[in-house]
Formats: structure tokens, sequence, C-alpha cells
């Protein structure tokens, strides 16, 4: 363990142990003749072992006094689970509810509000996951990155907010999401998991760039289409010409041919909602090593206690010490 001092120059009280062995311990008694009294080997033990305590017990009070912490570390752990990244739709759609009508009057609960409530819930679930949090609208925001930290996720996701706005452009959310896992070693299943309610397309230029990313990073990917009534299918192939197909079905066609697991779940109620996230649930489940950070720890009880312990024998000694014969 590391150990460092708040206050480092209080250290040098510890310089008061040498105290104990320039001057007797008790105080002198007469005698007629000290020639008279024979050696006592035990009696001189135990006033080595005396003083020594009473050096340690000032050393213990000075490093005390100086404030001694632990510095912070890492620990690994052991455990089952998955790095997950939720990457959360931020765009206006989202705003409707289910129905395709806008919060206000009987629009009900909008798709944010369920993703949200409902990934809280899948959050609080998992023991051993790292959870990072991206929102994505017309440009990705960075909101969370991997930690086990179940306070920090849940704030995280709550601060995604109930409005959306703006359109949807997926490609620079993925970008931020994959690179999470940038320089990270493979441990547990990687998981993005994607929510969103389509309304978009990958640009060409990005689409290779991303495939890449998702086979250097090992990443699987997992998308809830949050599907209205007025949304096309995944499945609907175009009438004619790719044109005419919706850009939910070209999205989910980039997305099988990524060469990673993926899988598409079509939500078009809450249920439903909750009905993927508990089937990503059973997937995500691998052994799983990571790295814990463990912060700064106050050491001063530590060294004041050990004081306290190192005192009591002294206390007890000077109680049974002889004044006069």
């Amino acid at each position: 363990m590391n150990v460092g001092f708040a206050s480092p120059w209080w250290l040098l009280l510890g310089m008061g142990a040498l105290l104990p062995w320039l001057r007797p311990g008790q105080p002198g008694v007469d005698y007629s003749s000290a020639v008279m009294i024979p050696e006592d080997r035990l009696s001189a033990a135990i006033d080595r072992g005396l003083r020594a305590l009473a050096s340690l017990a000032l050393l213990a009070l000075a490093a005390g006094i100086a404030g001694p912490y632990a510095l912070e570390q890492w620990e690994e752990r052991l455990g089952t689970g998955a790095h997950i990244v939720l990457l959360l739709d931020r765009s206006s759609s989202m705003n409707e509810n289910f129905s395709g009508r806008y919060l206000g009057g009987t629009a009900g609960e909008s798709k944010n509000a369920v993703a949200r409530r409902l990934l809280s819930d899948f959050v609080q679930r998992r023991g051993d996951d790292l959870f990072a949090v991206v929102g994505f609208s017309a440009a990705p925001r960075y909101v969370m990155p991997l930690t086990q930290d179940r306070e920090a996720v849940l704030a995280a996701i709550d601060s995604i907010g109930d409005r959306g706005h703006g359109i949807t452009h997926i490609a620079p959310g993925l970008a931020m999401a994959l690179d999470f896992f940038n320089g990270k070693p493979v441990t547990g299943a990687r998981i993005i998991l994607l929510v969103s309610d389509g309304a978009t397309r990958i640009e060409d230029e990005s689409q290779d760039m991303i495939r890449q990313w998702f086979q250097d990073y090992q990443a699987r990917l997992h998308w809830i289409y949050l599907r209205s009534k007025n949304s096309a299918p995944l499945a609907r192939a175009p009438m004619g010409t790719s044109e005419n197909a919706s850009s939910e079905y070209l999205l989910h066609r980039y997305f099988q041919s990524l060469g990673v697991p993926y899988t598409a779940y079509e939500a078009e109620n809450p249920q439903a909602v909750e009905d993927a996230i508990a089937d990503v649930e059973r997937l995500a489940n691998q052994p799983l090593r990571y790295l814990e950070k463990i912060p700064k720890q106050d050491l001063s009880g530590f060294f004041y206690g050990c004081a306290v312990i190192l005192l009591l024998p002294l206390l007890l000694a000077k109680s049974l010490e002889v004044r006069t014969w």
C-alpha cells in the first residue's frame, strides 16, 4: 500500500521517540547500598520493553498528526457481466409516445421517458457490469465513461432529460460509443445498446470506418428500435428501387453487414422494451475482469488507535510502580 501524508512536517515530532532512551523512565529510590541489590535481568528486560513501547507510541502519535492516507489505487475485480455502452437517441422524435403523438394532453409517457426508466432498472439489476452513457441527436453527447459506479450511471441516464431536440445523426454517436473500448483489455462481453426510433442513415464514407471499428474492438450491437404505429418495420423490403426503402430498413441492413453479433428488437410498447432489455441481460453474462479505482483513504485513525494500544501497558506499569521501599 502506498502511503502519503497531508502535513509531513509533523513527522519531525517522531524524534521524540528518542526521549525514553535518554532519561530514566522511573524516579530514583534511595537505598543504603546499591551493591547489595542483586542483578535482575527480568526487570532490565521489562525496562527496555517499556521504553520501546513509549518510543513506538510517540512515533504513532507523530504519524497520526501528520495526516497519513492511502494513495488512490486500482484493484482488479473478477465477476460475470459485460462492458455496456448505452447509446440513447435524443432527437425530437423521441418526445413522441408509441402511438406517434407528442407529449402533452393524452400523449402519455414518451419513448424517451420509457427508455430511461427501464434502462435505470436494468443498470440497478446488473452487479458487475461497467456502463458508459452517450446521447446523440444532431451531434453526440459525452455523458459518462465506463464505470461501475451505479449512482453515477443512474444520474447520467437521468441527465439525458425528457425533451429531445434536433435530428437523428447516428454515425458520430456510434463512433464515440466505440471509442470507449479503445485501448481497453478485451475481457467480458462488449456491448453497444442502441435505443433509438430510427429515422436516420449512415453516410457511405462513415460506413466502412464504423464497420472496421466494430470488428477491431470485438463489440456486439443490440438495437432496441422504438417503433410507433406509423413507423416502418425493419424487415420491410422496398418496393422497386432501394431509394424507396425506409431509413430504418437501410440502417438495419447495414448493421447486419458489420460482421459482429447483432440483434434488433422492434418494440412497439413499454412492455416490448422491457422484454428486449431482459433478452440483452441474458446475453451479457460472460466472465469479466476489470480494474476498480479505490479512492484515497484516511489512515490517521489507525495510527491513533495503535498509539492508544501501546500506551495501555505503560499506564498499567505506572500504576504498579514502587515509589518507596
